[in-house]
């Protein structure tokens, strides 16, 4: 018996091995600041910043999705930023938790959010949308749904993102079936998790899902994670407005 048949066995399967699952949803190209801020319903004056390094992420609104209703909260805060600032649009989505008026997560409720993302999307120089949204697991079908829509609805090439709680981005593949440019992971108040996530990532882990391989979000108001990779985007998130200063605690490499 010769060893030919033998190696070239070996180097086909090697080849299977690391081939790329042309089914896995990875992150898209993306033309957004490697360095992007996080700005919340407050007033927010960030015209210190450089738009040629930095862009924003900001609050435009916060929908609650009751019985069949959307109840639309729209940023009342003052936002001023330099001409020509890369701005998100991120809309916070929330769910009633009362008993009697939980949310019917119906086709109805996904057509206004998709009317009212049009709406933050008319924004000066807003190029993308972002939706924050903690969704439990019977709310992930809905999510879903409302993610496809949003991807059909919205003007081609138009960016949507997704903020993600960093345990969905490890060992729970449940990602791979939104249709979003990427998946922020949101590494900051991780609850009960934050040390076993800490951990991980301090032990130079990358992400398991991977359309959370294209950034991080971050905290300034907390302790530097180390063992982060190089070369992503970074959403940084601050518990008050933020001031010049603080970009000095922009501490990602």
């Amino acid at each position: 018996m010769t060893l030919r048949p033998i190696f070239a066995f070996a180097l086909l399967s090697l080849f299977i091995a690391c081939k790329v699952d042309p089914a896995v949803r990875l992150p898209r190209a993306s033309d957004a600041p490697k360095t992007m801020l996080w700005a919340w319903e407050r007033r927010e004056d960030l015209r210190f910043i450089d738009p040629s390094t930095t862009g924003v992420a900001f609050l435009a609104m916060t929908l609650t999705l009751e019985g069949n209703a959307v109840r639309r909260e729209p940023r009342r805060q003052p936002l001023e930023v330099p001409d020509g600032t890369y701005l998100i649009a991120v809309i916070r989505i929330e769910t009633s938790k009362a008993t009697d008026r939980r949310p019917a997560l119906g086709d109805s409720q996904i057509d206004e959010t998709v009317e009212l993302a049009h709406e933050a999307l008319s924004g000066p120089n807003v190029r993308g949308i972002q939706i924050d949204f903690d969704a439990t697991l019977s709310e992930r079908p809905f999510y879903r749904k409302l993610m496809s829509a949003l991807r059909s609805g919205l003007p081609t090439g138009t960016p949507l993102t997704m903020t993600a709680l960093a345990s969905w981005c490890v060992g729970d593949r449940w990602l791979q079936e939104m249709d979003v440019d990427e998946a922020v992971p949101m590494a900051f108040v991780m609850g009960a998790d934050a040390d076993r996530i800490r951990s991980f990532i301090r032990a130079e882990n990358d992400w398991t899902e991977p359309l959370c391989r294209a950034s991080y979000g971050l905290s300034i108001n907390e302790a530097p994670l180390t063992g982060l990779k190089p070369d992503r985007r970074v959403f940084y998130f601050n518990d008050e407005a933020w001031r010049a200063g603080d970009l000095e605690n922009l501490y990602y490499p």
